[in-house]
């Protein structure tokens, strides 16, 4: 039963790389995940990073996770093409950036 479970993940999976391939040739359906910053966020990482503050520190000051401060450090051209993608919202996939959700 288990190789059955991992023959149908693995098909699965294969599925949705193929999906996602193809979706790749519409930019307007495939715009990978939605930035955790926005514009003005961007902005200030670059001038702090420039002024050569320490990530942790830039995090703080702009309110999003050091993970995305390296991300945006180690390429600033894709950090500022996937805020043009998604048009430079800041949320997730709602329109009170997720602060919907019930716990």
């Amino acid at each position: 039963m288990a190789a059955t479970s991992a023959a149908q993940a693995e098909a699965i999976k294969e599925a949705q790389r193929a999906g996602i391939e193809a979706a790749k040739g519409a930019p307007e359906r495939y715009r990978g995940k939605k930035p955790s910053y926005t514009r003005a966020g961007l902005e200030q990482v670059q001038s702090r990073l420039s002024e050569g503050a320490g990530t942790s520190d830039i995090a703080r000051a702009v309110g999003i996770t050091r993970q995305a401060v390296l991300w945006i450090k180690a390429d600033q051209v894709a950090a500022d093409a996937a805020l043009r993608r998604w048009g430079g919202v800041r949320g997730h996939g709602s329109p009170r950036g997720g602060l919907d959700k019930i716990y």
